[in-house]
């Protein structure tokens, strides 16, 4: 029987002058509509959720706080009960504005990026913006159209040959794009996107393999600048606990270790996902009540300042691992 063997081609055997990428964790906080909608779910709270017109399926509650933490309009009739909401406190300001205030104003992250794009903008940067879901990149371009900057995007319903337009229309200077909008399963693999210097990942993928192949469309060979990523993560909930437990997984060492047991698993027992839904949630709700208020008049400088964890990464990381367990070696690429 042939013994595994591992050969591994890393970028700075290709490419010496590649700069290290700089990632840096920025902690959100919560709105204070996000925490109602937080607490309803995990609670199972229906009378109010039945506010709406619609009620969400609570049968995956993993689900729906994820949801939750990127955007309350992603929860089923969330969105009409939240824009009136906002329509009733401020009955004589224009309906057009209302709508997207309401839009940015409920969500930590979106609050974010209102605050960050401007900053990246001024400074020259041309920024990827990754999420998982769909429906969260209707609602980034609904801001971004809002605000008038330019962009691009591919997602899994954009075919072959667009795609390829849009990429070309970004990596032209003279058209001025600044935004790229992708999802991380459709536009994260195989293309070049070195145009760009900064990568935004608006929700993390469970498996961090994906998020460091999305960074990989601007920090590969041929970058000239150094790549800087923006993870936003939402304080005090399960999101951030989870993604504690995925960073596990980067350890090649580790990785390799457990791919080649036969009874490795990774799957958390019922005990171990309701535990960690309540320390999440919990800890996000027993927040001070205007923590999310005081989140959204800090401005950029100082959210970077003292809401951040910043992690320089050496070019020394292979992008993927293919297995065989037939053959006697480990190819990376």
């Amino acid at each position: 029987m042939l013994k595994p063997m591992m050969l591994r081609r890393l970028k700075e055997d290709v490419e010496k002058t590649l700069q290290p990428k700089e990632e840096t964790i920025i902690e959100v906080q919560l709105s204070n509509v996000q925490k109602k909608y937080y607490r309803a779910i995990l609670e199972k709270n229906f009378t109010h959720l039945l506010k709406g017109n619609h009620m969400p399926s609570l049968m995956n509650t993993m689900m729906e706080l994820r949801k939750c933490c990127n955007h309350p309009f992603l929860i089923k009739g969330a969105e009409e009960q939240i824009v009136s909401e906002f329509h009733e406190q401020n009955p004589d300001e224009n309906e057009f504005i209302q709508n997207h205030n309401a839009l940015i104003q409920s969500s930590g992250k979106l609050v974010l990026i209102d605050k960050l794009l401007p900053k990246l903008q001024r400074d020259g940067h041309k920024v990827l913006m990754f999420s998982q879901m769909v429906k969260v990149l209707d609602l980034i371009e609904e801001y971004l159209n809002y605000r008038q900057y330019s962009y691009e995007r591919i997602d899994g319903n954009v075919r072959g040959d667009l795609r390829q337009a849009a990429i070309d229309r970004f990596s032209k200077k003279d058209q001025n794009k600044f935004v790229f909008l992708l999802c991380t399963r459709a536009g994260g693999l195989g293309i070049n996107l070195v145009a760009a210097d900064t990568v935004i990942i608006f929700d993390s993928d469970w498996n961090p393999q994906n998020d460091l192949q999305a960074q990989a469309r601007c920090h590969r060979i041929g970058q000239t600048k150094m790549v800087k990523v923006y993870r936003l993560i939402t304080a005090n909930t399960y999101e951030r606990t989870m993604f504690d437990r995925a960073s596990l997984k980067l350890g090649l060492d580790k990785a390799v270790l457990q791919s080649m047991k036969p009874n490795a698993t990774d799957q958390l027992s019922k005990k171990e996902v309701e535990d960690l839904l309540k320390k999440g949630a919990y800890g996000a709700v027993m927040d001070e009540d205007n923590e999310g208020s005081k989140f959204d008049e800090e401005d950029i400088d100082t959210i970077l300042q003292r809401r951040t964890q910043t992690i320089t990464i050496e070019v020394c990381l292979a992008t993927n691992i293919y297995i065989n367990k037939y053959c006697k070696y480990y190819v990376n690429f």
